[in-house]
């Protein structure tokens, strides 16, 4: 019976196959390397290495799915239905970057009807309205509407505009599907 620090060296070394490579037995065939006998130590020392821990390796294998988590609780508390079930396609359009720096500016948006480039959203982040900036425009039944120039918070380039109705109009937008 092994004893259990012999069982705890087992684990923490690579098995010998794990570094098999048939490139690098082609490669020392070719230019001769060594004595004989020197692969065969060259061969230990590959079975011998320890094996490296995710931390060591700078490596979160669960991240992935910690980060999948993560945009879809950004898009369900962005969403104007949070309580609905289903893929996330159902709940947005598209997740809206600023075309400069790429910041997320937005997780749950409607694609405008006629303009495939454009969005329309209620939630927003990482961007504000310029105070002061006010257009003016004329509605469709001669009315006067106002809207307020939004630029994004990290780069200051304008993407979308704010109307009388607190909903954003983007335009200037990196569009990725949800």
């Amino acid at each position: 019976m092994e004893s259990k620090t012999e069982t705890n060296k087992k684990e923490e070394l690579y098995d010998e196959v794990y570094f098999d490579s048939d490139q690098d037995s082609d490669q020392e065939e070719k230019i001769g390397l060594g004595l004989p006998g020197q692969s065969k130590k060259k061969q230990e020392l590959r079975t011998k290495q320890k094996v490296i821990s995710n931390d060591e390796l700078l490596y979160d294998p669960d991240m992935d799915d910690k980060d999948e988590e993560w945009v879809a609780k950004q898009i369900n508390d962005d969403s104007m239905r949070p309580n609905e079930e289903g893929p996330l396609d159902d709940k947005t359009d598209a997740i809206l970057s600023c075309p400069m720096c790429f910041t997320t500016l937005c997780y749950s948006c409607q694609r405008h009807e006629k303009y495939a480039d454009q969005f329309r959203a209620m939630f927003v982040r990482s961007c504000h309205t310029v105070p002061g900036e006010r257009y003016k425009m004329k509605g469709q039944d001669d009315s006067d509407e106002y809207f307020y120039k939004v630029i994004c918070d990290t780069c200051g380039i304008q993407v979308a505009m704010l109307d009388e109705d607190e909903v954003y109009h983007f335009f200037n937008v990196v569009a990725a599907s949800a």
